[in-house]
């Protein structure tokens, strides 16, 4: 009898240990994971990777892995707003704005009481005249607005949508989509 007891006092001492290993096993994860996500979350403050969203395929034959990083941010000293796109697609994009613009900046400011907001159309090429802009693999464009004249206003954003298109060398199109902004303000 004292030998049985002795050994269930055994199997439980292991089954304690074994469940003490596990849950600091399990601890020791959870903080490692969430140094990790702590660590990529500002690392990539700003960026976001975006897919060209209603995606259509013109030519199948070639590889069209990858996306478009976008950075918006603001610079409180110098009055900038930064629209950056980096093309990490193998091929050239253009991005191309019709005769009506779907690209705009948004201006945020309080009358009587209420919020209200001044919207700007602008150019995706960065140029009025110019609707077209090409992005090569591995460049960046970018689209800056001077906002020292604006001291009128709280927040500032870049909100709307634009057409890209993945082009082979002779600028036929592989593929096309759009690109939707999402609105992020900034403060002024």
């Amino acid at each position: 009898m004292l030998w049985r007891q002795h050994t269930l006092y055994g199997y439980s001492l292991q089954h304690y240990k074994f469940k003490t290993s596990s849950v600091m096993k399990t601890r020791v994860l959870f903080q490692i994971l969430l140094f990790v996500s702590l660590f990529v979350s500002t690392a990539c403050y700003g960026q976001t990777k975006y897919e060209l969203k209603n995606f259509e395929i013109k030519r199948k034959e070639y590889d069209l892995q990858g996306t478009l990083q976008v950075d918006e941010s603001y610079d409180k000293q110098t009055k900038m707003l930064t629209l950056k796109i980096k093309n990490e697609y193998k091929h050239d994009i253009i991005l191309f704005q019709s005769l009506t613009p779907h690209l705009f900046v948004s201006r945020y400011y309080r009358k009587d009481g209420k919020e209200d907001i001044d919207i700007i159309p602008i150019s995706v090429s960065g140029d009025i005249e110019n609707r077209k802009k090409i992005i090569n693999p591995d460049s960046t464009h970018v689209i800056s607005i001077d906002c020292k004249e604006w001291s009128f206003y709280e927040q500032v954003s870049f909100e709307g949508t634009f057409t890209g298109f993945l082009v082979d060398k002779k600028e036929e199109v592989i593929a096309f989509g759009t690109l939707y902004l999402e609105k992020k303000r900034f403060d002024l």
